[in-house]
């Protein structure tokens, strides 16, 4: 295996489509990140998932906030109010608040499989598993639109490597199907990640910028990242080295 970098941020999302929560450690297991993505934000008259990608009613999200405490349980906060846990009756009265319309926070149906006494969100999406993000990637993309911010927020990885120096362009793309080793725990890049409106929205400092998505599908084929699949449990940590099986 070669060594390409080595793990500077762990990200963990314990509400889709808000702003996550950064870790200096993390179990992870072949179904991805332990905590992450247990929740979604439903519009109640539909019953929909929110999808700030193609809804501009839901674009609002990237300002509500989600962690997970040292006890297990998350907590979530909208803008301009406290942290609420995810079944203080409070918390539904201030998203609908913020939105605008009546919103409720209900665990993803994946997480509450067997059980029928609580009202969960249909899955949107399958989920995947570990989504890793390089350096490289994202220096390509400043360096093929300068006026832009490709900060990694955008993209919402679980784990961003800073590849070394000799690493380029959209380098992950390249390692579909190879092995990979982070930090003790072996995997495999299974899949590239098509990206989405979500990369270009306004958020946390960052502009609205339709050019981030534009120059992703001009020269990434809508791909940018990868998916990888953990081969066993383990802990991945801020620090660790990445290697890659170069078979």
């Amino acid at each position: 295996m070669r060594q390409v970098g080595k793990i500077t941020e762990l990200w963990r999302y314990p509400v889709s489509s808000v702003t996550g929560e950064l870790l200096e450690q993390a179990e992870v297991s072949a179904d991805g990140l332990a905590g992450d993505r247990r929740f979604a934000l439903v519009e109640v008259s539909s019953g929909i998932v929110a999808h700030p990608e193609r809804d501009r009613q839901w674009q609002k999200c990237v300002f509500v906030k989600s962690r997970t405490t040292s006890a297990g349980t998350v907590e979530v906060k909208a803008p301009d109010h406290d942290w609420r846990g995810v079944n203080d009756p409070h918390l539904a009265l201030e998203l609908t608040d913020f939105f605008g319309f009546d919103v409720a926070l209900r665990p993803y149906e994946r997480t509450r499989a067997g059980t029928s006494d609580v009202e969960v969100a249909k899955d949107r999406y399958q989920v995947s598993p570990l989504h890793l993000l390089t350096s490289a990637s994202i220096d390509h993309l400043k360096s093929i639109h300068p006026a832009g911010d490709p900060d990694r927020r955008r993209f919402r990885p679980n784990i961003v490597v800073e590849t070394s120096k000799d690493i380029t362009g959209f380098a992950e793309l390249d390692w579909i199907d190879k092995g990979v080793r982070l930090g003790e725990v072996e995997g495999t890049v299974i899949a590239p990640t098509k990206r989405c409106g979500f990369t270009i929205i306004e958020q946390g400092g960052l502009p609205n910028d339709p050019e981030i998505l534009r120059n992703i599908m001009r020269f990434g084929g809508r791909n940018m990242g990868v998916y990888c699949a953990p081969a066993e449990t383990g802990v991945l940590k801020v620090g660790d080295l990445v290697n890659l099986d170069q078979g």
